[in-house]
């Protein structure tokens, strides 16, 4: 009988444990991949944030023109906090990816090529790039025009006057255009 119990018991804990594999790494961000996997994710102010929620559009989308500027591209996110509160972010490389191969790296500031901005409820428009002091990178780390795919990280600090200073770090996107 005790030999039942515990083939039950075991059998049990077997059918009931779950192996399962995770989507996020260990800060709660997708992983850094490079496989057109339609994700992005980065700290902001040290707490994970990924597109979340749906207004009746996508809240994550990436618009690339190779003939635009010798290539361009523009990733948009948003994320849905409350029924009032929205955030919203943009990168963007306004010229030349058809002259580059990755891996390469750029960088950041409001006066150049490649931008990246946020908004949200407590500061108002903060892509408006003429009032904001950005400082950051941007590492292209695939770019792959036969399959479609992009994927890079970033990171970029955001300063507008009378609106608490945006870090962003640990940012990595993996999109399919």
């Amino acid at each position: 009988m005790k030999n039942i119990i515990l083939l039950f018991l075991i059998a049990f804990v077997f059918c009931f444990a779950q192996c399962k594999k995770s989507n996020v790494d260990s800060n709660g961000l997708p992983p850094p991949t490079q496989e057109g996997k339609n994700t992005l994710g980065f700290l902001l102010n040290g707490q994970p944030w990924k597109p979340q929620g749906s207004n009746g559009t996508a809240n994550l989308s990436i618009d690339f023109d190779a003939g635009i500027n010798n290539g361009g591209m523009g990733i948009s996110a948003y994320k849905i906090i409350s029924s009032s509160e929205r955030e919203y972010f943009k990168l963007g490389i306004i010229d030349s990816l058809n002259f580059r191969t990755a891996p390469y790296s750029i960088n950041l500031n409001n006066t150049g090529l490649y931008r990246v901005g946020f908004t949200n409820n407590q500061c108002g428009d903060i892509f408006s790039f003429d009032s904001i002091q950005v400082n950051g990178s941007i590492t292209v780390t695939k770019l792959d025009r036969t399959n479609r795919i992009i994927s890079g990280t970033f990171n970029a600090t955001l300063n507008k006057t009378g609106c608490t200073e945006i870090k962003i770090t640990d940012g990595r996107f993996d999109m399919k255009f």
